[in-house]
């Protein structure tokens, strides 16, 4: 018994040439899912808001360095050569620091005071 085929050669052949003579090709079309269309629409949309996120992020690190830059620029004094126009005005937070700075500052007072005492004798 011959075997019964759904479509015969003949058709086969036909459907090939009828495809290679037609401008669309019937391999180059797609027919896109509900599915596949939101995955893709999914894509773009993450796509864009990291886009999106990577400019703010770019933007905010440009914004930090104008403002390191305007603060360098504000340190600068001139008449030293230096950037030492900051130094001293932020406060101290560290409690060794302001320890030592108070150990400092009053350590000795009276060779101090009597050092002035005698400059200002020697003036007058």
């Amino acid at each position: 018994m011959p075997a019964v085929y759904a479509i015969d050669l003949i058709a086969k052949r036909d459907k090939k040439i009828k495809m290679d003579r037609s401008i669309i090709k019937g391999w180059n079309v797609h027919y896109q899912t509900l599915e596949e269309v939101e995955e893709a629409a999914r894509a773009k949309k993450r796509k864009e808001e990291e886009e999106a996120r990577k400019a703010k992020q770019h933007q905010d690190e440009q914004s930090d360095a104008d403002d390191d830059e305007e603060h360098r620029r504000e340190a600068y004094n001139a008449k030293t050569g230096s950037y030492s126009g900051n130094y001293g005005q932020k406060p101290v937070r560290d409690e060794d620091q302001k320890q030592q700075i108070h150990a400092i500052l009053n350590e000795k007072p009276e060779p101090f005071e009597y050092a002035m005492q005698t400059l200002q004798a020697q003036d007058s």
